[in-house]
């Protein structure tokens, strides 16, 4: 008999607001708060939810991503590549990539989403930085990583945002609409 086993995943960014955690992995349970050491947020190309660009992380020494580990069934694993558009084939937007986060407990390996495309930066819009604080906040992440994201630089979005109801991806889940 096969055991599934928990995947942990290391959120940040967007994927750390309630509303969008809870549409995306309502069955999601939170670990920890980690720091992916050694990294910074980046943002690249065009999010057309939130019009403007997506966030990713970067190496850079000395930087550091604040985040949650949450642990996630097979399944909402599974959907969450989904929505984020994970593919195994290697032609999906995101991809994952095993890192060690440091928690209050220790060390963790997890997995995380970094965006496939890092070629051209752009900003994210302000709309969409102030719901990745909003996440950071509900979660409790260190003031210093709720400082770095409060002044990204950002730009008004063009149109309104988000362009979907969280709540209605779940509901749409065979149509891999986007987180």
């Amino acid at each position: 008999m096969a055991v599934n086993r928990p995947v942990l995943q290391f959120l940040y960014g967007a994927d750390l607001n309630p509303e969008r955690l809870a549409a995306c992995c309502p069955g999601a349970v939170v670990k920890a708060i980690g720091e992916l050491r050694d990294h910074r947020l980046a943002f690249f190309g065009h999010n057309d939810l939130w019009d403007g660009g997506e966030e990713t992380v970067l190496a850079e020494d000395g930087a550091s991503v604040h985040g949650i580990v949450v642990a996630l069934s097979t399944r909402e694993a599974d959907f969450l590549d989904k929505v984020r558009g994970v593919r195994l084939n290697g032609t999906g937007s995101h991809f994952h990539s095993p890192v060690t986060v440091e928690t209050p407990d220790g060390s963790l390996g997890v997995v995380l989403y970094k965006l496939d495309d890092s070629r051209t930066p752009a900003p994210p819009s302000a709309e969409y930085v102030a719901y990745m604080v909003a996440g950071a906040r509900h979660f409790g992440l260190p003031p210093i990583c709720l400082a770095a994201l409060e002044t990204l630089p950002a730009r008004p979005a063009t149109m309104p945002v988000p362009r979907i109801a969280f709540p209605a991806i779940a509901a749409a889940a065979a149509g891999g609409c986007a987180c």
